[in-house]
């Protein structure tokens, strides 16, 4: 299947990394010659230089021989040109633009059937959801929530203190009485799907699947209990900050907003009457002291320096403020985020490529996740009757290696029922399967569950 990707920036480049792993024809249309030359020594992918509305660019690009086309320049613009252009002149069955301008969605112009966009996606709405469904779980780590179940993907890092270090899945799983799996392990640079007697070392990232109501209990069983976060801090009032704060009002909690620069200010108290806002540096120190920043229970931080956001949420937990959620996209930030005792990362570059993924896929898939920078991918199928799969024990369905069905969701009429399945469960037709899978494998997976 062929995927055009029309700018190289951020989302652009780790999405086509992310779907040339996973053995997909892809080619790249990047306007900059540095970055196109940038990208082609760093990809094993076409790509062309030139403008993404260009049909020229285009043809030259191969569009007409591709299913999907996807828009993530910086450009707003650009991208809504580019899927009119391709929708009036090529047949491409999918176009997927990237709009961070809530001007035209509000106006109903991305609607229009003659720009031919099927889905839009906006980064910052895309992490300020992430945020959100952080804070609803208690801010105890990164929440991965699968459509209309309870069911949970979540990690837990083993530091040398650890009840996991040095033991096996079996044991793990017979010192913790509830009905759980260990998905995936992220060990330095890969990851590893794992089986009963693999050993959990000092240093990993242990992936786990399970109930919403079982996972509070395996996270207080290592220390992470969730607390009341009422009183929040959000840092920046960018889009990002907007979004959260209005979803943090709207659910009851008391909000401050701190941000630098006064005529923003001027515009957040208008819009936000109901949060305290703050015209202040955060990186002043004596701040957190003057304006009982302390006392808070939760802080986001939500600027455009990462590195600001990081060093930030680093002293408001030392300064004892329950939880924290930086947000960030650098890689070196985000694994290093456990080892700082950092609550919770959220990154609009991952927010944004899971969004996009869930288009690109193909079978009946209601959701995607991409986990740990794009190695893996944990996806949500609907197995339909005619499907290769439906009657099937797990064991039967000849699963590539490297993937695992980690959970099933099974409607029953107004209510659901979930499971940690084994080999001798039998997959129904209509069954919600949550997989977890190697990105270099997803392909293989698409296929077992394709009708």
């Amino acid at each position: 299947m062929r995927i055009v990707i029309s700018g190289s920036g951020e989302v652009g480049f780790h999405l086509a990394e992310q779907l040339v792993t996973s053995h997909q024809d892809v080619v790249l249309i990047e306007k900059d010659p540095k970055r196109a030359k940038f990208v082609a020594d760093h990809l094993d992918c076409m790509v062309v230089q030139g403008e993404g509305s260009d049909p020229a660019t285009l043809a030259e690009a191969g569009i007409d021989g591709a299913e999907t086309f996807i828009a993530v320049s910086n450009l707003d613009e650009i991208n809504i040109v580019s899927c009119l252009v391709v929708a009036n002149e090529f047949k491409v069955k999918t176009k997927i633009a990237r709009v961070r301008s809530l001007q035209y969605r509000r106006s109903g112009i991305l609607n229009n059937a003659l720009l031919g966009i099927d889905y839009v996606v906006n980064p910052e709405i895309e992490a300020a959801r992430a945020i959100m469904n952080v804070v609803a779980h208690g801010a105890t780590g990164e929440v991965l929530v699968f459509d209309d179940t309870d069911i949970q993907l979540r990690h837990i890092f083993v530091d040398d203190d650890s009840q996991f270090r040095d033991k096996t899945l079996r044991e793990v799983r017979a010192a913790l009485s509830y009905n759980f799996i260990i998905a995936g392990i992220s060990r330095e640079d890969e990851i590893i799907i794992p089986y009963g007697e693999t050993r959990i070392v000092s240093g990993d990232r242990v992936y786990i699947v399970s109930s919403q109501r079982n996972m509070e209990k395996i996270f207080a069983r290592t220390g992470k209990y969730r607390h009341n976060l009422h009183n929040v801090v959000v840092v920046g009032g960018g889009k990002i900050g907007c979004y959260v704060t209005e979803f943090l009002l709207g659910s009851g909690r008391s909000v401050k907003i701190v941000e630098k620069d006064y005529d923003h200010c001027k515009y957040l108290a208008e819009r936000f009457p109901d949060a305290l806002v703050i015209n202040e540096d955060i990186s002043d120190d004596k701040l957190f002291e003057d304006e009982q920043l302390h006392t808070s229970d939760l802080l986001v931080t939500t600027t455009q320096d990462e590195a600001l956001n990081m060093l930030t949420a680093l002293y408001a937990k030392s300064l004892g403020i329950k939880r924290v959620v930086p947000v960030v996209n650098k890689s070196s930030y985000i694994n290093i985020a456990d080892k700082l005792k950092i609550d919770a990362i959220v990154s609009p570059k991952a927010s944004s490529v899971s969004a996009i993924l869930k288009y690109v896929r193909r079978g009946n898939i209601k959701c995607v996740y991409s986990i740990f920078d794009g190695k893996a991918e944990a996806i949500e199928f609907t197995v339909n009757s005619s499907s290769r799969i439906a009657g099937k024990m797990v064991k039967e369905m000849q699963l590539p290696n490297g993937t695992l069905v980690v959970a099933v969701n099974r409607p029953q009429g107004s209510v659901s029922k979930n499971y940690v399945p084994n080999g001798e469960f039998v997959v129904e037709a209509g069954d919600n399967v949550v997989t977890f899978a190697k990105a270099e494998q997803v392909d293989a997976l698409e296929e077992l569950f394709l009708n």
